[in-house]
């Protein structure tokens, strides 16, 4: 099918996407129509033009939308809010005004926000897919990876995640080799260029020392153990972890009360958007323990989820999810309680149990252990108590 090109404008091949966005595109629709501006925000290379374009097919903008994409403009044509504005209106004047416009990896044009108000103000419906921009009164929204895990894939995922040309390399190595280069891809790009990150060496050192080690800690006590191997500033690793953060490479999480119903934020835990930019970091040799809880958080902030750490009186937990209510979860309950095991006795699960049963709620409540039959396990259900294998868990909220 030919396309019409246009001149001095970038042109997205529509017809190759892999439709599995309706949700995410329902609410981004919803959100445009009541607030005309919306910000998408998600770990580079990981399903972006796939989303533009479902979008722009499935609402039916096929003949009348504006994309401009800074990373394709290689000679650098667009450096300023005024050039870009020059550029839509090459574009009116050719196909009249677009119904909407979809701005990505613009945060070094010049005056790029003068240009967002400007359009704004026009009545435009817009798109901005942009990690680095914060507008208070914007609603932003993160895409996570299109995924369904089953017996098949299950290891491959826990190890390599579902990227789509990913899933395509057979080979090994080919396929370590290629998301290496994806993390440079993003660490150059969306760190280095965004943040004029001073030393490189540093900055992967933080990172990745992140990536191999799982314990909560303030700020001061992760930048002493850094220090201790190599020399960093507390400020330092503060900025290192906040873009990191910021462009969603990390996700912090905190420990919740559900006693006095508060968070403390005084120490974090830290998770990676995806299990395959943690593991490439530690060279594909990462714990399974580490890969596991990594994955099972994914799962669930993908399933809509505000996902803690949690305490109840004395006892620690692994997991505390409290639903996000927009109807776009395909879990029913809005609330999930997650104790994760790790070489626990029979014992050991009993007294897991009896911590939960002192949980006054009817909410789920799971216990993720490797093997229920080396355990020998006669009875796994208590009330709303479950006691499951973690990669039955895994496959059930994988979906």
């Amino acid at each position: 099918m030919s396309t019409i090109k246009r001149n001095n404008f970038f042109v997205l091949d529509r017809e190759s996407f892999i439709p599995y966005n309706t949700n995410n595109i329902k609410k981004t629709i919803e959100i445009l129509n009541k607030d005309k501006l919306i910000i998408i925000k998600w770990l580079k290379n990981t399903w972006k033009l796939n989303f533009i374009k479902e979008f722009i097919s499935k609402a039916n903008l096929t003949k009348s939308y504006f994309y401009f994409n800074k990373s394709d403009d290689i000679e650098n044509r667009v450096s300023s809010n005024k050039e870009l504005e020059l550029l839509l209106n090459d574009y009116v004047q050719l196909y009249k005004n677009p119904k909407i416009i979809v701005l990505q990896n613009i945060s070094n044009i010049e005056w790029v926000k003068d240009f967002i108000s400007m359009i704004y103000k026009s009545n435009y419906k817009t798109i901005l897919v942009w990690n680095t921009i914060k507008i208070w009164w914007i609603k932003e929204l993160e895409i996570f990876t299109n995924i369904n895990i089953t017996d098949e894939n299950l290891e491959s995922t826990l190890k390599y995640w579902a990227i789509n040309e990913v899933k395509h390399i057979q080979e090994i190595d080919l396929k370590e080799k290629y998301l290496k280069l994806l993390v440079n891809d993003i660490f150059l790009n969306d760190i280095f260029k965004n943040y004029w990150v001073k030393s490189i060496d540093l900055y992967k050192f933080t990172i990745t020392f992140l990536a191999e080690n799982s314990f909560f800690s303030s700020l001061r006590e992760l930048q002493s153990k850094l220090d201790n191997i190599q020399g960093i500033s507390l400020k330092t690793a503060i900025d290192y972890i906040d873009y990191s953060i910021q462009e969603k490479i990390l996700k912090r999480v905190y420990k919740y009360d559900i006693k006095t119903n508060k968070t403390n934020s005084a120490k974090a835990k830290y998770y990676f958007a995806d299990n395959w930019i943690r593991n490439a970091l530690a060279n594909f040799e990462l714990k399974e323990e580490i890969l596991n809880e990594n994955l099972v958080f994914n799962l669930l902030e993908m399933n809509n989820y505000n996902v803690y750490s949690w305490v109840s009186g004395k006892f620690d937990f692994s997991f505390f999810w409290e639903l996000i209510n927009d109807n776009t979860s395909n879990i029913l309950e809005s609330k999930i309680y997650i104790q994760i095991t790790d070489n626990f006795s029979r014992d050991d699960i009993k007294k897991e149990v009896a911590k939960f049963m002192k949980i006054e709620d009817d909410f789920k409540k799971y216990i993720l252990i490797e093997n229920v039959e080396k355990l020998w396990l006669k009875k796994l259900r208590y009330d709303s108590i479950e006691i499951i294998e973690i990669n039955d868990f895994i496959k059930r909220f994988g979906k």
